[in-house]
């Protein structure tokens, strides 16, 4: 039996992973994520509008929102009615909603505050509490301002945030690798484990 006293020294990690080992796997993990990051959004341009419509129901589903992809296509499916392309129902009873603008635009095309102003009359109109509008591109800086300023929650999805969201919650990737670092569970060692164990 070895006590406390006498534990053994832990053997050298291969390949020097220890704080620094992991602080350059992170980094390294981080840079890659950069780069799918920017392959993300390059993609998003190159594809079709009917496209993008599924991209922001697999977002909106992986997130939580919304009851089935059935249902959230045949809400986002159609035509935009006064600035809303469709509404999520959260709710059995019809209660709570988040109305839908889905904007695809060409690269560096940001989406003007008129836009966005439109949606926010729009959610006015239906009496709606809550929008989220997605675009491939950016907002104005006059648009990000007017929805700060509204009493109407209104969350703006710009290209770089929905690319985020897509990393996050796995959307149009798979993992290539996964590699875990294990360490010692004191813990489970320390006195009387053993006895309240089972």
């Amino acid at each position: 039996m070895v006590s406390a006293s006498e534990e053994p020294e832990p053997p050298e990690l291969p390949g020097g992973i220890n704080e620094e080992g992991v602080a350059a796997l992170t980094a390294l993990v981080n840079a890659a994520n950069a780069v799918l990051h920017h392959e993300l959004i390059s993609r998003i341009h190159c594809q079709t509008p009917e496209f993008f419509e599924r991209l922001v129901i697999d977002v909106l589903l992986a997130m939580g929102y919304g009851a089935d992809r059935a249902a959230m296509a045949q809400c986002l499916g159609r035509s935009g009615d006064g600035g809303i392309d469709g509404i999520v129902v959260l709710d059995e009873l019809g209660f709570d909603s988040i109305c839908i603008q889905a904007k695809r635009l060409k690269p560096g095309t940001p989406v003007p505050i008129s836009d966005v102003r439109d949606f926010a009359g729009s959610l006015e109109a239906r009496r709606a509490a809550k929008g989220v509008f997605v675009t491939t591109t950016h907002f104005s800086a006059g648009a990000a301002e007017f929805c700060s300023q509204l009493v109407r929650r209104v969350v703006l999805i710009d290209g770089n945030r929905l690319a985020e969201l897509m990393l996050r919650h796995g959307i149009g990737i798979r993992v290539q690798h996964r590699f875990e670092i294990r360490t010692l569970d004191r813990s489970y060692f320390a006195p009387g484990t053993v006895e309240g164990a089972g």
